[in-house]
């Protein structure tokens, strides 16, 4: 065979081999799961004497068909005895969202907070987005209140890179100083926090808090009180209560640290332990979503490192 037949009968084989191999590959196609439903709600703490929560769920796109998405109630509080709402949310074709009201009822048992827990049954038309499962607190008014005092963020490590860890706004980066805390009101009433102690581990073992809160410190119903470590905080924090630490050091360590927080009769109302998070995050961490998620370092998905006094979008309590 010449050199010429012979570079023939290899480009022939080439061209064959490589038609066989595109023949034999399927193409490959992802599933179309349809519409994906969240399900959000506008608060998460209603009274018992007629409150009410917004419950939406929402569709990742437009369906061309109706999407149907039944409900399932459960928790402490009772469906029909303590609270009343639909069981099925119908979004229509072409919509977005549609929303359904849950509404608290009043009764004279003395019960306490009562909680409900909301997660989706089923789904028609489309596919439930992971797992979606909402809890509302309903708020006794017939027991003596309860102080729901919520840690929304908490920054124990400020960067120290030039003023990327200016937590308090007073232009200085102070590593004692701009540390913080945030704490929450969640509930539908008032709380005064007069005498409330704050401890880190050491201060608790020797009984010396880091942080006595003043007389006539009140917090509105779902508003924050901010503490730093120190400094001179300067700026409106929107809105929040903000003290600094009356010991000059909230004194929180990267790791290995447990803060608690004690009313005025010593007993203890919240603690958290630092250890399982990140000895070194240079951000604070924050709850995601605000008051009910859980402890994310702040850029996780936001391009900030901190938001005292502010939800985590920055928007004000």
């Amino acid at each position: 065979m010449n050199i010429k037949s012979s570079y023939l009968c290899a480009l022939c084989f080439v061209l064959t081999l490589g038609a066989c191999k595109t023949e034999d590959v399927d193409p490959i196609i992802k599933p179309d799961l349809g519409s994906l439903v969240s399900l959000s709600i506008n608060t998460n703490t209603i009274a018992e004497a007629g409150g009410t929560v917004e419950l939406t769920a929402t569709l990742s796109k437009v369906s061309t068909a109706t999407v149907e998405v039944k409900l399932a109630y459960s928790g402490k509080a009772t469906f029909g005895n303590d609270y009343s709402s639909n069981v099925t949310l119908v979004i229509p074709a072409g919509s977005l969202t549609n929303a359904t009201t849950v509404l608290a009822i009043q009764d004279t048992a003395k019960e306490g907070t009562e909680d409900i827990i909301i997660a989706i049954d089923s789904v028609t038309g489309g596919s439930e987005d992971g797992t979606q499962i909402i809890a509302v607190n309903i708020e006794d008014d017939d027991a003596p209140a309860t102080v729901n005092l919520i840690l929304n963020e908490i920054l124990y490590d400020p960067s120290n890179t030039g003023l990327e860890g200016d937590a308090n706004g007073d232009g200085v980066y102070a590593q004692a100083a701009d540390e913080f805390i945030e704490l929450v009101n969640n509930s539908t009433k008032a709380v005064d926090l007069s005498g409330y102690k704050i401890f880190d581990a050491g201060g608790l073992a020797s009984g010396t808090p880091n942080h006595l809160i003043p007389n006539g410190t009140v917090i509105q119903p779902g508003k924050a009180l901010v503490i730093f470590g120190g400094g001179t905080p300067t700026g409106t924090f929107g809105g929040a209560t903000v003290q600094k630490s009356t010991s000059g050091d909230l004194n929180l360590n990267n790791a290995g640290d447990v803060l608690t927080i004690k009313d005025g009769a010593d007993n203890v109302i919240l603690t958290y332990d630092i250890t399982p998070l990140s000895d070194n995050p240079n951000e604070s961490y924050t709850r995601n979503p605000d008051l009910i998620g859980v402890f994310e370092q702040h850029q996780d998905n936001f391009p900030v490192k901190f938001s005292p006094g502010t939800k985590v979008n920055g928007a004000p309590f």
